[in-house]
């Protein structure tokens, strides 16, 4: 897919990637115009005040919402114009298209402590809590057997970025420590409740009875707040 179909004043959210890892917040871009099939123009002031600092090999992780869906796609800064605040990526992938809502959620709180991990721990079996602090602890804001959403006022630092173990539970039986994936990261929230929105996808590819185990406990939980 091109992006002819991306209209004027489109919301872009961008974040600077190396060898695949976030190396960067994520930043505001607004679509002004097609200069051709690839190459498109953005006003994004993040970008164009840091055009000379951008880390070389580096790429632009690219993001926007239609209706139910996120597209997303790779570019790189191709020219900083004059017009203040305005540069020229080009497109390098094909556009990528999910569902904004792979996995039905629901709004169940729960007290969430994400530790950075290794991606060569990614794989393991079984996970002991980390010594020491995580580097992210607050609430949840939606969970699903899929993954589960934190809106927090704490920026998400981390060397491991982007595989973390998420820490939660909903009793004392129901104790989970998860090998994740943060798949989006925002400074614009959906909510008022924080400044940072991250979004963590479970890594169950050795651990398939987790996803079962975590999809029971959520429905009990249902049950319970009713």
């Amino acid at each position: 897919m091109d992006l002819r179909h991306i209209e004027k004043g489109t919301k872009f959210l961008i974040y600077e990637e190396l060898q695949q890892r976030a190396v960067s917040d994520e930043h505001e871009a607004i679509f002004r115009y097609h200069e051709s099939d690839k190459l498109i123009v953005v006003q994004c002031p993040w970008l164009y005040e840091n055009y000379d600092r951008l880390n070389l090999g580096a790429k632009l992780n690219i993001s926007y919402d239609t209706d139910s869906e996120v597209h997303t796609f790779i570019g790189l800064a191709h020219e900083k114009l004059r017009s203040h605040g305005q540069v020229m990526i080009e497109q390098i992938t094909d556009v990528e298209t999910k569902s904004r809502r792979v996995f039905n959620r629901d709004e169940i709180r729960v007290n969430v402590k994400v530790y950075g991990l290794h991606e060569s721990k990614v794989s393991s079996t079984v996970f002991d809590r980390p010594e020491g602090d995580p580097d992210l602890t607050d609430v949840s804001f939606d969970i699903s057997s899929g993954g589960l959403c934190v809106v927090t006022n704490t920026l998400l630092n981390s060397k491991y970025d982007p595989y973390f173990l998420v820490s939660f539970s909903f009793s004392d039986k129901d104790t989970f420590l998860l090998p994740s994936r943060v798949v989006r990261k925002s400074n614009y929230p959906r909510t008022k409740i924080g400044r940072y929105d991250y979004g963590f996808q479970f890594i169950y590819d050795n651990m398939p009875d987790e996803k079962a185990r975590l999809t029971r406990a959520i429905l009990n939980k249902k049950l319970e707040n009713r």
